[in-house]
């Protein structure tokens, strides 16, 4: 994702751009996720598939604003009808809190930030990084450049963690990869937003 330059934003007031691969790009416009929101405030945004705006492919609404610590947000289509209910992970629910997308069929994938095997990469290559920084402190080369591991892959809820995820974040490339034609990428595309602003 990127933020689109003002000539691109001339045509309509969009914040983020999903580059999709083999196909055309998506846009997002409208109140997108703000770190500074009060309370009880959701983000509201819609995807476009054209740059003035003229052609919705879905809009993001939080569901019931204030009820519960967690904010549910609905998917909704161009007709009004519910495409998915996506849950942002709330502050201080465990250091990988989850992310949450739930389909009409009653498919419930759950992303955490941190794959398993990202997590024994970066314990492996962590003696690395420490020597690499160190050695950029004494040099003068700056701050610590110290990142966690933020691949994320969302698999069946209670299901085991193995095999292909049905959608994952690489986060060294910044990219996300869906795996399953059973998912509307409506869906995919809204989280994939809301992971990146969260991020």
């Amino acid at each position: 994702m990127h933020v689109p330059s003002a000539q691109e934003n001339a045509a309509y007031n969009l914040q983020r751009v999903i580059k999709v691969r083999g196909g055309n790009p998506v846009y997002a416009g409208g109140e997108l996720p703000n770190k500074d929101m009060p309370d009880g405030a959701g983000p509201r945004f819609t995807l476009y598939e054209d740059l003035a705006g003229h052609k919705p492919l879905c809009s993001v609404a939080q569901r019931a604003p204030g009820m519960s610590a967690d904010i549910a947000l609905a998917v909704i289509g161009p007709g009004g009808a519910e495409l998915g209910v996506l849950r942002l992970p709330t502050r201080g629910r465990g250091w990988r809190p989850p992310y949450e997308m739930a389909m009409p069929d009653g498919t419930n994938l759950v992303g955490r930030r941190g794959t398993i095997s990202a997590w024994v990469f970066y314990v492996l290559v962590s003696p690395l990084l420490l020597i690499f920084n160190v050695a950029g402190l004494l040099g003068g080369y700056g701050r610590p450049d110290w990142y966690l591991p933020t691949r994320t892959a969302w698999r069946t809820k209670g299901g085991l963690a193995l095999g292909l995820a049905p959608v994952k974040f690489y986060g060294m490339r910044d990219k996300y990869k869906v795996r399953s034609s059973r998912l509307d990428l409506r869906v995919v595309y809204a989280q994939a937003v809301l992971h990146d602003w969260s991020s």
